[in-house]
């Protein structure tokens, strides 16, 4: 049987069906947030940082994607991008398999600002590092639904999530 793998930097092996269920397991994360504490009213910035951060641990590759109104997502640079003034969203957008996927869009966010009437640009970023991220979350001011307080909460499901994957009780070994 052949299995595409991806190597992280401890050298380890993740096949693509592992890879494929840990990224569900964090987008149920990110979705179980965006239900039970509006974390996409405020702290889609934040989930952004922490799944690059884990995607990065993992030597999964991202692009970093912000959605906002055309008139105002003009620059083709991140920190320029989001710098200020914030942004209408922030996600993470890996490969599943052969598709392209938005973690933590079971709001149909994307769907909406790509397809929608309104004018909004959609901007890809690569090689934006987690650290990058979180600079731009805590130097904009961002919705004040969420509640912060819950960013311990969201780091420590998503913690459970990594600690599984990396002691191997994922079901799959």
């Amino acid at each position: 049987m052949l299995y595409l793998c991806i190597r992280n930097k401890e050298n380890n092996i993740m096949k693509t069906t592992e890879r494929c269920r840990f990224i569900d397991d964090l987008n149920k994360v990110i979705n179980y947030h965006v239900q039970e504490h509006s974390l996409f009213s405020g702290g889609c910035c934040y989930s952004a940082y922490l799944l690059a951060k884990t995607l990065r641990m993992f030597g999964i590759k991202y692009k970093t994607v912000i959605f906002q109104y055309d008139d105002i997502l003009n620059e083709t640079d991140f920190n320029n991008a989001i710098n200020g003034e914030g942004v209408s969203h922030v996600a993470i957008e890996v490969r599943r398999g052969l598709k392209k996927y938005i973690i933590g869009d079971c709001s149909g966010i994307y769907r909406y600002f790509e397809w929608s009437g309104e004018k909004f640009k959609v901007m890809k970023y690569t090689d934006i590092t987690p650290e990058e991220i979180l600079d731009g979350y805590r130097n904009n001011e961002w919705n004040y639904t969420y509640d912060v307080h819950n960013n311990s909460i969201l780091s420590r499901d998503i913690n459970k999530v990594v600690a599984k994957y990396l002691s191997g009780n994922c079901g799959l070994r």
